[in-house]
């Protein structure tokens, strides 16, 4: 690999997540001692440590675990885009005792992308509360002739497939984002597939690539650093980390919002009470100004939802990415 930046400036980041984060223990759900010790709550992240969806949990764990006074145990369950260790949450019994982070493709896009999805999140699952956003940066080297998107779009149009674009898995949000990009622009790039993200950015620091998306966790240390240049961001709001690149919708395509998110899920049938009191303690907690400081860091944006916004969102959100998964023609596999 041509630079390990990225490496580095991970870690450095994520060190303070994942090496000291210690978890509340106190009387959880108002129960006397010794029921709330058998009533650890557990929360599967269906993904492997140190990505923008484990630290969000974390955060959340540590948090909201003090707020309400239980133990939160998160736990990773990494495989298959995420769908192994959302498949546990579904096993679970509806008793409040396991919970779920699930960003976008584990709950809007798994009906899009699965022909045979191994759960239906609206007849499984509970969406309990937002966990917070971020958006992806379009990116280029650092010595591209191009200062903005707009010049960017410009030569594409006027040389079809002239610029190789690092592509992520199909169907992930990221390539979905990619294709939403493309359409809108109206241009067409040369596809150039990727494992992953680190991949992807290292394709661009080394020249092996002339652009690629990536969510602003993942790449805002490189373009601070000047390492990487960004043409702009796909959230609907500039992003806090880095705040002097414009919005595609800025750029020239009003509406274009394509925004990275996690939730708090659960097994659908749990007590709607209990669910309002977790609700309440994400809001409490995840407001804190030493989490608010923590969520910067890591360019997560929190907005406070109701239980009842948290599910108007994700019927919002999943119809969204059925839109865009239709219109760039997504096969499910």
């Amino acid at each position: 690999m041509a630079d390990n930046t990225f490496v580095k400036t991970s870690l450095s980041r994520r060190s303070w997540v994942l090496g000291g984060l210690a978890f509340g223990t106190s009387l959880g759900w108002g129960l006397p001692l010794a029921t709330a010790q058998a009533r650890a709550l557990k929360l599967i992240i269906p993904y492997t440590p140190g990505g923008s969806t484990d630290i969000a949990g974390r955060i959340f764990a540590q948090a909201v675990g003090q707020e309400m006074g239980v133990t939160i145990v998160p736990e990773n369950k990494g495989g298959a885009a995420g769908l192994i260790g959302m498949q546990e949450v579904v096993r679970s019994k509806a008793d409040g005792t396991v919970f779920g982070v699930s960003g976008i493709g584990t709950t809007a896009l798994v009906a899009v992308t699965q022909k045979n999805p191994p759960y239906d999140f609206q007849r499984d699952l509970e969406a309990v509360g937002h966990l917070g956003a971020f958006g992806s940066l379009v990116l280029t080297r650092a010595s591209s002739p191009f200062q903005t998107l707009q010049e960017m779009v410009a030569h594409a149009k006027k040389n079809p497939e002239s610029l190789s674009f690092g592509t992520p898995p199909n169907g992930s949000p990221s390539y979905l984002t990619l294709k939403y990009l493309q359409d809108a622009a109206g241009i067409r790039i040369l596809d150039v597939p990727y494992k992953g993200h680190t991949e992807i950015l290292n394709g661009v620091l080394s020249g092996e690539i002339d652009l690629g998306i990536v969510s602003v966790p993942q790449a805002q240390e490189l373009v601070k650093n000047k390492k990487l240049k960004a043409l702009a961001v796909t959230s609907a709001k500039r992003s806090n980390s880095v705040p002097e690149v414009p919005t595609v919708a800025e750029s020239g395509y009003p509406g274009f919002e394509a925004t990275l998110w996690n939730l708090i899920v659960c097994r659908k049938g749990t007590d709607r009470e209990l669910l309002q009191r977790m609700n309440a303690a994400i809001n409490k907690a995840m407001a804190h100004p030493d989490v608010q400081k923590q969520l910067h860091l890591q360019s997560i944006e929190f907005e406070p939802f109701t239980l009842q916004q948290t599910q108007a969102f994700v019927a919002a959100e999943t119809q969204k990415w059925e839109r865009i998964a239709k219109l760039v023609n997504l096969k499910p596999v």
